[in-house]
């Protein structure tokens, strides 16, 4: 099977699964849709280390403790509003990880010390602080909207980049070296249907005319859609200081999960911004 064709089963198999997760089963702030969520960023994680750190080498903080952000997150917000246990836990883990160093650290007279420090800390971020921000979504009103709109945006935008890439992207790629096959056209394709979704997706769908106006459907569909290029641009550094291809191979025609979540982490912040703002 060729590459487009994994491609398109996937977005006919996946996706469909994934919006009825969301719109069929939003009990308990989306329980079911967390879960999920812990799932990938475990996965996540164990790719993230597999780039960061050599075989045998072993990050300050075990791989699966990522997932405790966004596990925090939805317990404080479903049932600790009064606590902040997010920002407990970070802080917990962080100098947890920190002491490690104390014993570690004298192996080899604290040569290391700060690139230890360095890539166990952006396994922390990487995906594990950015996926708070799909947490905090499912606690807005409307929250299956938000969801699926995000969904949308950052899917169609990732599909038609690529559909566009290959039609008309031959004579304008090349731009950026960390990522050669990566064109103009499908960056302006991906922009242009985007945009397009963001600004039907709110005029059809009357709920959301409370939280976003037309005009602000147009921004949040532009910007999305260029902050998702640039996660997956910075997935393509990684992978390239790792020297891999794809961060896994968990996923028919995509490679590893970050592979595939990666525009959704980088711009999930954004969008939980726009909500607060506009809302």
């Amino acid at each position: 099977m060729t590459s487009f064709g994994k491609r398109l089963l996937l977005t006919c198999t996946a996706i469909p699964l994934l919006f009825s997760l969301i719109f069929f089963l939003p009990h308990y702030h989306h329980l079911g849709f967390t879960l999920l969520t812990l799932l990938a960023i475990l996965c996540g994680s164990y790719e993230m280390r597999e780039m960061l750190f050599h075989i045998g080498e072993k990050p300050m903080i075990p791989t699966w403790i990522p997932i405790l952000l966004p596990a925090a997150q939805y317990v404080e917000l479903a049932f600790l509003p009064e606590i902040p246990l997010l920002d407990i836990t970070i802080v917990l883990l962080v100098l947890l990880g920190f002491s490690k160093e104390i014993f570690i650290g004298v192996k080899d007279n604290f040569s290391t010390t700060f690139d230890r420090i360095s890539r166990s800390l952006l396994l922390l971020f990487y995906p594990g602080f950015l996926s708070v921000f799909l947490i905090r979504i499912l606690f807005f009103d409307q929250s299956t909207l938000l969801l699926l709109m995000l969904f949308l945006i950052v899917f169609g935008n990732d599909t038609f980049a690529y559909i566009f890439g290959m039609l008309f992207g031959k004579k304008n790629r090349n731009i950026l070296a960390v990522s050669p096959n990566k064109s103009i056209a499908g960056f302006l394709g991906g922009l242009l249907v985007a945009v397009l979704i963001s600004y039907l997706y709110v005029t059809f769908i009357p709920p959301m005319q409370v939280i976003f106006t037309k005009i602000e459907a147009l921004l949040i569909g532009s910007v999305i859609a260029i902050i998702s290029n640039f996660g997956d641009l910075i997935e393509s550094v990684f992978k390239r200081g790792a020297k891999v291809k794809d961060s896994g191979k968990i996923i028919l025609g995509r490679g590893g999960i970050l592979d595939s979540i990666d525009s959704l982490l980088a711009s999930v912040p954004f969008f939980v911004l726009f909500i607060i703002l506009c809302s």
